[in-house]
């Protein structure tokens, strides 16, 4: 679908970038897992990471992209989708159609998969990989995309999908938000503030909504701005701005995590979105790292038992992994099998699904 409304060209290729390096960033963050004794996080020598020096950013701040992933989303679901919902143009069914076309498919098929590698490790080990609690009633939580509601005992199955299972919730009062309510944009500030006001308790859906909702909000600050003022200088204003507040905050407010979720992670995405013509010739270059992400989000856990598997067989313990050809192999065998199962697994099940619903609306229609 086209944006709907023409501040932005029809692909922002920097944002598509940012999301890619985001999901291999929360890779980093999880090397840790090699290190694991069952769930328990074991002696990590943490400077002592492959190519440490290279990616010592990701490997201390790496899971803070999963907040960056909830400000890309709720800014580009403004953009795309938000005044389509409110003028009827985009149809509920058409929206959730979309959303479960796009998510559901390789959500159910990674976690079968650690389900069945979680069996295989515990047979080996007696315990489970870092994540314990895959069991029936966890399994069902994770069969209905809801191991982030709540109702969890624990981390379960391909637990990076918590995030996943948030945005689900996300996507209901997003739709909620712009079909049934005067005044939407008042109704996601309302939403943001509350969730700011009790997080970090409930932190996963109060992570999820206020950065969402903060980023949908920076999306509109971006396109008033863009409408009145020249895209030159409004992308130049943003850059100094979002490069002042992130001095600002490494200065006075490193201990506010909040601030980084809610303020300065929006404001970024914003930025580079404002900026998005003096990066589209480099980020056009590192946009199909954009189209994997969600492989290489959901495909990163799973892979990691395999390579612990065969580590554990063939290697006296886990100190391979502080090779930095572990790394570069873990990550070339990722971005492969993630650029397979984007071309020949999500594309074409998301296309199939979104024309079997296509034809069966035209047959209740036609039967009408």
């Amino acid at each position: 679908m086209k944006p709907s409304l023409s501040v932005f060209p029809e692909r922002l290729y920097a944002l598509d970038a940012l999301r890619g390096l985001a999901a291999l960033a929360v890779v980093f963050w999880h090397w840790q897992h090699f290190f694991f004794l069952g769930s328990v996080p074991g002696p990590l020598l943490r400077e002592e990471q492959p190519l440490y020096s290279v990616f010592s950013l990701f490997y201390r701040h790496g899971g803070d992209a999963v907040s960056l992933f909830f400000s890309l989303s709720g800014f580009i679901f403004f953009w795309l989708f938000g005044q389509a919902l409110a003028r009827r143009e985009l149809s509920g069914r058409q929206f959730f159609i979309d959303r479960f076309s796009r998510i559901y498919p390789l959500h159910l098929a990674t976690f079968v998969a650690v389900a069945l590698l979680q069996k295989v490790y515990a047979g080996y080990t007696g315990h489970g990989f870092v994540y314990p609690f895959n069991d029936l009633y966890h399994g069902l939580l994770n069969l209905f995309l809801a191991p982030a509601w709540g109702f969890e005992q624990g981390w379960s199955f391909n637990a990076p999908a918590w995030s996943i299972s948030v945005e689900v919730l996300l996507y209901a009062a997003f739709f909620l938000l712009w079909r049934y309510t005067p005044a939407p944009l008042s109704g996601s500030a309302l939403l943001a503030l509350v969730a700011i006001w009790v997080f970090p308790a409930q932190y996963k859906i109060s992570l999820g909504v206020f950065g969402f909702f903060c980023g949908g909000l920076a999306y509109v600050g971006v396109a008033w701005l863009l409408r009145r003022f020249s895209g030159r200088w409004v992308g130049a204003a943003m850059a100094l701005a979002c490069a002042a507040a992130w001095w600002l905050f490494a200065a006075f407010g490193a201990d506010s995590p909040s601030i980084k979720f809610a303020l300065l992670f929006p404001l970024t995405v914003a930025a580079i979105a404002a900026c998005h013509r003096w990066l589209e010739p480099f980020a056009r270059r590192l946009a199909w790292l954009g189209d994997i992400s969600y492989a290489s989000y959901l495909l990163h856990f799973p892979l990691q038992i395999v390579a612990a598997l065969l580590a554990d067989k063939f290697f006296p313990g886990r100190a391979v992994f502080y090779h930095p050809w572990s790394l570069l192999l873990f990550f070339s065998v990722l971005i492969v099998a993630s650029l397979l199962c984007h071309l020949w697994f999500e594309r074409p099940l998301q296309r199939w699904l979104r024309q079997r619903a296509r034809h069966a609306a035209t047959g209740l229609a036609a039967a009408r």
